[in-house]
């Protein structure tokens, strides 16, 4: 899976569909909306996240997402962003 960020600075994981040989298709992604939470002003990209397109996950790519979306429960974040 590929961790990056979007043009307006929300993350996404993304993975290549299958067959592999096609393009790379959104897993899930932080949403700009905003929820009725205490910090969602403070934490953007904490309320809601986009789940997915047309995918096949094997079980090592369902780890690592729920790893992700454990993260973002805790932290508002799907991953830590290089410095």
């Amino acid at each position: 899976m590929i961790k990056k960020l979007t043009g307006r600075g929300f993350q996404v994981v993304v993975a290549e569909t299958y067959p592999p040989d096609e393009t790379v298709s959104r897993v899930v992604q932080q949403s700009s909306a905003i929820g009725d939470y205490d910090d969602s002003f403070q934490r953007p990209g904490s309320s809601y996240l986009w789940l997915g397109e047309s995918l096949h996950l094997d079980r090592d790519q369902v780890r690592e997402l729920t790893v992700l979306m454990q993260n973002w429960l805790e932290t508002g974040r799907l991953f830590d962003e290089p410095d």
